[in-house]
């Protein structure tokens, strides 16, 4: 009878720690769609009008025609696969499943911002423990920078959401191949949604536990970016992995225009490169090719430019530049540019704790596929863009190590 007694104790003493983590996890769900639904709520005039209209065109494409839409160009039609598929085809199923108008496409970024932020708790437990995995969750449910770009119908939300999770699925598969291959998919879902997704694949792969497991990983993840490849070899008549994307990025950053400030300019806008542009005016693909290869050569002859341009946007995506800066990152994804002091203040406050963090003890603890892909995200901001909606999928990453020397990593 004691023994029973004894064991009795034993089962709900360990079953309250549980009962706590869960409650603690729904309370940080409902914290986070709340912040978020406010957002939505204050923004009521929210009208995409740059990268955020693009996105919402190409869903709409989708459920029209259901295809991706064709531009022309003197008089000749232009497939495209510039947008990476995967906000536009979300978007589209939303548009599908719950009517049109903005309300409910921007429903959608509040379920991606709600599950980013449960995913920043149970990525944080799998590593350090429940302790800093509250703390991490609670600093990622009201951060004003995942708050704020939440607003928009951009990319980076569900793009952030689709790596936690694969880290999420690859940390807990310790060898096991279904997880693993769940983290495989989700990691291709995110190189579906912004094309660095490929990079960080391997470091998911390297979180699965054993040899066997990574290599399914990489594998899944390939398998799932193949039928869209296979779509842009048949419209494009090229070898597109993902999007054509890179070249104009690339070659907005890298041009005798930027090279004062770093700042990416759009090459057709500014006019720069015009022999690589004119020469595959309908050749979205052949465009993207000639692009990279200028600015490649650029940088050639301007070794040292890569190191400056990181310098000047490490400042911006810490909130180092001018609160000018904010206002622009804001009214680049067409949100209200008044709360720029608060996004400035908050990407220098979670910066210093991420700088904080990584210096203590426990942040050893991180595997190294943990830290790849946070360094994949912060490489892909530092060397092209940085306006700061880009700062949004490394948050998290922060955020985790913020709460370290609050915890002690437990």
């Amino acid at each position: 009878m004691q023994q029973g007694a004894v064991q009795g104790s034993l089962t709900a003493s360990g079953a309250v720690p549980h009962r706590r983590w869960t409650l603690g996890v729904v309370a940080l769900a409902a914290v986070a769609a709340a912040t978020r639904v406010a957002m939505m709520a204050a923004t009521p005039r929210y009208r995409p009008h740059h990268d955020d209209h693009s996105y919402l065109m190409h869903a709409l494409a989708l459920v029209r025609t259901h295809a991706y839409p064709v531009f022309h160009f003197d008089g000749h039609p232009v497939p495209t696969a510039y947008r990476a598929p995967g906000l536009p085809f979300a978007l589209a199923a939303v548009h599908l499943l719950g009517g049109g108008g903005l309300d409910a496409q921007r429903a959608l970024q509040v379920v991606a911002g709600t599950a980013v932020v449960v995913l920043v708790a149970v990525v944080a437990r799998q590593v350090w423990g429940p302790r800093t995995a509250l703390v991490a969750g609670a600093l990622a449910a009201v951060s004003p920078v995942l708050v704020l770009f939440g607003g928009s119908l951009i990319s980076e939300p569900l793009f952030t959401a689709f790596t936690l999770g694969a880290l999420a699925c690859a940390l807990h598969a310790r060898g096991r191949l279904p997880w693993a291959l769940a983290a495989g998919a989700l990691a291709a879902a995110a190189a579906l949604t912004r094309s660095e997704g490929l990079a960080l694949a391997f470091g998911v792969a390297m979180c699965a536990g054993s040899r066997r497991a990574t290599v399914a990983t990489l594998l899944a993840t390939v398998a799932c970016v193949a039928p869209w490849t296979v779509r842009n070899a048949l419209v494009l008549h090229a070898f597109v992995p993902i999007n054509t994307e890179t070249g104009n990025a690339l070659a907005g950053t890298y041009n005798d225009r930027s090279a004062h400030d770093g700042r990416w300019r759009d090459p057709r806008a500014f006019h720069l490169y015009p022999a690589a542009l004119a020469a595959h005016r309908t050749d979205e693909a052949g465009t993207d090719r000639a692009l990279t290869h200028a600015a490649l050569v650029w940088v050639a002859a301007h070794p040292l430019d890569p190191l400056r341009v990181a310098a000047a946007n490490g400042g911006r995506l810490a909130g180092i530049a001018p609160t000018s800066f904010s206002r622009l990152s804001l009214g680049s994804i067409s949100l209200p540019t008044a709360p720029a002091p608060l996004l400035r203040l908050t990407l220098l406050v979670t910066t210093a704790l991420g700088i904080v963090g990584a210096c203590t003890h426990a942040a050893r603890r991180a595997p190294p596929g943990w830290w790849w892909c946070a360094a994949a995200l912060a490489l892909t901001g530092l060397l092209v863009n940085a306006e700061q909606r880009f700062a949004l999928p490394l948050q998290p990453f922060l955020l985790m190590l913020g709460a370290l020397p609050f915890t002690r990593g437990r």
